[in-house]
């Protein structure tokens, strides 16, 4: 596959700094999903504000990283706490960026692992303080997925195949529950999740993230309440698939590998 960037052409440093600049930018940008997506606020009209006294944050005190940095963690105009998380979620725009071209290089494999990593970092927020998951967030991925499928190299039809089969296994195990215990036990914002990942990955890993983010959730559940399986216990399962679906994006080919190892023929 060749390259989207001429990297001969770039030193170390500049490959870097561009890198850098464009994660922590848009890290930025999932700050904002991150806090307007949950409350159904615009996410590209509107400058941010502070959301203490509502006063609107200047160009100068809104760059990534180094903003943060430079106030504190602290309103310039009202003194009220900025969250770290703000920082960190910057920070892990510029990981996300970093490990997708140094997974894939500077291809379109590497811009579409680098758009997956922050989306699912997106999603696994969001579900962790909201207990939902935004359509727009889901339906953009799939939409993203399945415009670079033939670039990146899995092709149209694994990445249609992969959001049939993602979607599909979470309802199926949605409805089994559901006959079982009487009550709906995963929404659709797991379905639509799954459907992105699957569009990403393909058939085959997507059944993998099902099955790290149900074991990822079970050791929560355990941890959470000192070895007890809690059968009612509210979790954000969407966290646990999307920290899942990054673990097999990165790690999925040793895992195969390493399975079927376990049964040599």
């Amino acid at each position: 596959m060749s390259a989207i960037i001429d990297w001969n052409s770039w030193s170390h440093g500049q490959i870097l700094l561009m890198v850098t600049c464009l994660g922590a930018g848009l890290g930025s940008f999932a700050n904002v999903l991150i806090y307007r997506l949950p409350r159904n606020l615009g996410v590209v009209a509107g400058r941010s504000f502070c959301p203490a006294c509502k006063h609107r944050v200047a160009w100068y005190d809104n760059i990534p990283l180094l903003s943060w940095i430079v106030l504190r963690g602290r309103c310039r105009h009202c003194s009220a706490t900025i969250p770290v998380r703000y920082l960190l979620v910057e920070c892990c725009g510029v990981l996300c960026a970093l490990i997708g071209i140094w997974r894939f290089g500077p291809t379109a494999a590497g811009v579409a692992a680098f758009f997956f990593l922050l989306w699912l970092a997106v999603v696994a927020v969001i579900d962790w303080e909201h207990m939902i998951i935004p359509h727009t967030l889901t339906v953009s991925g799939m939409l993203v997925a399945l415009s670079l499928a033939e670039a990146t190299g899995i092709g149209i039809g694994r990445a249609a195949l992969g959001l049939a089969v993602g979607a599909g296994a979470v309802l199926m195990v949605a409805y089994g529950y559901q006959l079982v215990r009487g009550r709906v036990g995963m929404g659709g914002g797991d379905v639509m999740l799954m459907g992105m990942v699957g569009a990403f990955l393909g058939p085959w890993p997507t059944l993998l993230v099902l099955f790290g983010g149900a074991l990822l959730g079970t050791v929560y559940i355990l941890i959470r309440y000192r070895g007890q399986l809690v059968a009612d216990a509210k979790l954000p399962f969407g966290t646990f698939l999307a920290t899942a679906a990054g673990i097999v994006l990165l790690c999925g080919d040793a895992i195969f590998h390493w399975y079927f190892g376990l049964f040599p023929v």
